[in-house]
């Protein structure tokens, strides 16, 4: 019995450490609580297996590209230290190496699949009036909350037989931990306990072609669910062939490239419940409207960064009115959280009493309504 605790601990094990990955900054992690429940969501650099979009860690506009997010769902918002801007017709090389984008051989901004290497090139050789309408149809393909769906249902549809295997697999290791943990065999009746051990060596039998059965089956599946971004699926499901624990997360795998590079808010959208999409909207428009600039970046970099909260907001605002959320209650006044409230900063909803100006975001405060004091 004794062996058995310990194959099983190790099964877990394994399945936790699969689950958790700490990643070098912040995703949000959209992990679905069942068949009709929406999504959770955090943001956080632990993650678990889910869809993980990231903040784009950039802005761009007609003159010229920089790496100082806008319209960022996340809080804190990342972005690096040191604030750099390009014109267009300044950039020569841009590379990718470590997760970074590089550009003319200096480290600008994370690489978050947004907008690729050659893309930015591409960009940099367009007349002005093309670039922007090239820049406005990138806009409006990184926020398709319907087209995610879209792609949700299709991913769920191929995988369902596979994922019905991998439940089966699941559902059994459970029993049997249960069954092993809780020693059951000594409280069963003798009868009982003979005939759950004569029959184990077939519940690993039918255990083992569950699992054989689902990684084939989703194997199948990714040949007709085509990637749009770089993948490595093929090597995912290797391992999960040889490593079970890994197996019970094969929709994850399956739809790993499957979902193309979208703003945050797109997915959350799409996937999250109403308090969720109620926070990271808020969020969002709260950075277009009352962005946190540094004093030190250079001004060519607060240009280019206006023009992309403006272009983004003109995206972004209606598509939250068709969903239901209107931009004008996101940001209503909040109550009171004491009676000497006075002000309150719009971006990040802090109240404050009387005497100050500005948050210690450099945020003007607004005043509360009198009927709300």
């Amino acid at each position: 019995m004794s062996e058995w605790v310990s194959v099983l601990a190790v099964f877990w094990v394994l399945w936790a450490l699969d689950g958790w990955r700490l990643g070098p900054r912040r995703v949000f992690t959209l992990v679905g609580r069942g068949r009709r429940a929406r999504a959770s969501v955090r943001h956080q650099r632990l993650s678990l297996p889910g869809a993980l979009p990231e903040d784009w860690p950039l802005a761009f506009s007609p003159a010229g590209v920089c790496n100082r997010p806008a319209g960022a769902a996340g809080r804190p918002v990342d972005h690096e230290p040191i604030g750099r801007a390009w014109r267009w017709d300044e950039l020569r090389e841009v590379g990718v190496a470590g997760g970074w984008l590089f550009v003319n051989g200096v480290r600008f901004c994370a690489d978050t699949g947004h907008v690729p290497a050659r893309e930015l090139l591409a960009l940099a050789k367009l007349p002005p009036v093309p670039r922007e309408v090239r820049l406005r149809v990138l806009l409006a393909r990184w926020f398709r909350p319907a087209h995610l769906r879209r792609r949700a249902r299709v991913l769920a549809g191929r995988t369902r037989t596979a994922a019905m295997f991998s439940w089966f697999t699941l559902i059994v290791m459970l029993g049997l931990t249960i069954y092993v943990a809780g020693d059951l065999a000594a409280r069963l009746p003798t009868r009982w306990s003979e005939a759950l051990a004569a029959a184990l060596p077939w519940i690993l039998l039918a255990v083992l072609v569950s699992h054989v059965t689902a990684v084939t089956l989703v194997w199948h599946a990714v040949r007709r669910l085509k990637p749009v971004v770089a993948q490595k699926r093929g090597a995912n499901l290797f391992s999960a062939l040889m490593l079970p624990p890994q197996a019970l997360r094969l929709r994850t795998i399956a739809g790993e490239g499957f979902f193309p590079p979208q703003h945050p808010l797109a997915a959350v959208l799409a996937f999250g419940g109403a308090d969720a999409r109620w926070e990271w909207a808020f969020n969002v428009v709260a950075d277009l409207r009352w962005p946190i600039e540094n004093a030190d970046d250079p001004a060519f970099a607060r240009e280019v960064a206006g023009w992309f909260r403006a272009a983004l907001a003109q995206e972004i605002e209606p598509r939250l009115q068709r969903e239901g959320i209107a931009v004008a209650d996101l940001l209503a006044a909040p109550e009171p959280d004491a009676p000497a409230s006075c002000d309150y900063c719009p971006r990040c909803r802090a109240q404050f009493v009387a005497g100050r100006q500005s948050c210690p975001n450099g945020i003007a405060l607004v005043a509360l309504p009198r009927g709300k004091r």
